[in-house]
């Protein structure tokens, strides 16, 4: 039986979230071929939780993380992390939050393959001109069963050891949220439980917040809860998810959004 996550009872920037999304709107293009990729989403995620973000293709998951993390503007609304709104920023703060106070957890590992799993590990710190601390990483790296590989490179490490390269990194720096996308979506059952539980170390131990996009029902069960996007807006929520139960609110989501599509083609064929 999956353990439940305990939340924590801080409060961050007086709102009891890492994580504030109000209002939130996205839209690419203007005029007649504006796309409106997010309609107004409001939402916050507490310290010490595990939410994993869901919805069919093209219901705006992406841009909603990108959003989210601070990797791309809201054409309007509101985006606060750790108490700090994005939008007072400029693009140099912007950077320098992203490497204090958010970690990043990607498909693809995005890992620096001439630099060792230890130099990878401490690259944003030394980024933001900060000297990493040597205890904190090899503490981080023997977590996530790399303490033994840290000299390492990429290429020499099977892909789920790539990963949890890039978990460490997210780790090292204690941020206030980590921010994954799609983290297991090119490993194998078994590598994918286990990243997962990785995931989830932080938020029960830390207190950290992860927010996770992903396809795969079996991966969100991990989490806390499920918030599932269509078209765009926010279209319900699950606690304590089975793999079952997301599965057939996806199927419905699902069946939604072609129903949709199916009618605005009809509608440019008359």
């Amino acid at each position: 039986m999956k353990k439940k996550t305990r939340r924590s009872q801080e409060t961050v920037g007086g709102t009891g979230h890492s994580v504030v999304l109000h209002d939130v709107r996205r839209v690419y293009g203007r005029g007649s071929n504006a796309v409106t990729a997010l309609n107004g989403i409001s939402i916050g995620f507490a310290p010490g939780t595990f939410t994993a973000v869901m919805g069919p293709s093209g219901s705006g998951k992406s841009t909603f993380l990108h959003c989210a993390a601070g990797l791309d503007r809201p054409t309007s609304g509101t985006v606060h992390i750790d108490g700090q709104s994005l939008a007072d920023l400029n693009e140099r703060r912007l950077t320098e939050l992203r490497r204090e106070r958010i970690g990043f957890v990607f498909q693809s590992f995005n890992l620096l393959p001439a630099l060792t799993v230890w130099q990878n590990v401490c690259l944003p710190q030394e980024l933001d001109g900060r000297r990493p601390n040597r205890t904190a990483v090899r503490d981080v790296l023997d977590r996530v069963g790399l303490g033994d590989r840290h000299k390492h490179r990429p290429g020499e490490l099977s892909g789920g050891q790539q990963q949890r390269v890039a978990i460490a990194r997210a780790l090292v720096a204690r941020p206030a949220v980590i921010f994954a996308d799609e983290p297991t979506g090119a490993l194998d059952t078994q590598t994918a439980a286990d990243v997962l539980e990785l995931l989830r170390e932080p938020v029960r131990t830390q207190g950290q917040t992860v927010v996770m996009v992903t396809h795969d029902p079996v991966a969100a069960s991990y989490a806390d809860q499920v918030v599932f996007l269509a078209d765009g807006v926010l279209a319900g929520s699950l606690t304590s998810p089975t793999a079952e139960e997301v599965a057939d609110r996806m199927t419905h989501l699902g069946a939604r959004a072609l129903t949709t599509a199916g009618h605005a083609f009809s509608g440019v064929a008359r």
